[in-house]
């Protein structure tokens, strides 16, 4: 089964676009240069705009996707996304050590490892590539969190959050793909395919960056 129609997007020269970009059509990328979708600049440029653009999205209650090629680049932007939060207060509680770093209350993180014996309020298992909002912090070590697709919530031991959470502000090509959000943003490297490039600019109905 194969769909035929593309519904995601709220222009319709976007919907045409993203035809041509799973196509692996070059030519398609000077469509969104016309539409100002192609930012060109610094890295240093590009973290600082993306944590604003992260910071305007969550208070306007609108949902952004960052998506980027490696591991690297996704962990920049996680820690300056945080750092930007921490210096508009909206990070808070006692820091527990993760996989990346340290974590707060209010800070996007996502789970790593399939865990069939940590379970959530709702009965559902912790998956790898679950997202979650941390709502408290503990002396072990351990955190509270709020799953963003549903209301669950889990508790999740220190040697978990130690080994297995990290900070999901943004994250590589294969942690985005197959989610709709309101925009996206996709850093791109001299190691972004054509098929990475595809995911990170078809996750947003309004606007692809």
């Amino acid at each position: 089964v194969e769909l035929e129609r593309v519904h995601r997007f709220s222009n319709d020269w976007e919907a045409a676009a993203s035809l041509r970009l799973r196509q692996g059509e070059p030519d398609v990328l000077a469509v969104y240069q016309r539409h100002g979708r192609v930012i060109p600049g610094s890295l240093d440029d590009h973290l600082d705009m993306i944590g604003r653009a992260w910071v305007e999205a969550h208070t306007a209650g609108r949902a952004l996707a960052i998506t980027t090629t490696t591991n690297e680049h996704a962990t920049l932007i996680n820690h300056h996304i945080q750092q930007t939060r921490r210096h508009h207060g909206a990070l808070t509680g006692r820091p527990a050590a993760a996989a990346d770093g340290d974590v707060y209350v209010g800070d996007v993180v996502m789970t790593r490892r399939n865990d069939r014996t940590l379970t959530t309020t709702t009965g559902d298992t912790v998956r790898n590539r679950d997202r979650w909002t941390v709502t408290a912090t503990h002396d072990d070590g351990s955190i509270t969190a709020r799953a963003q697709a549903s209301e669950a919530t889990v508790t999740l031991p220190a040697t978990y959050v130690s080994e297995f959470v990290q900070l999901a502000y943004a994250t590589t090509e294969h942690g985005n793909q197959g989610i709709t959000t309101d925009r996206s943003i996709t850093l791109l490297t001299g190691t972004t395919t054509g098929r990475g490039l595809y995911v990170g600019a078809t996750r947003g109905r309004v606007d692809n960056q």
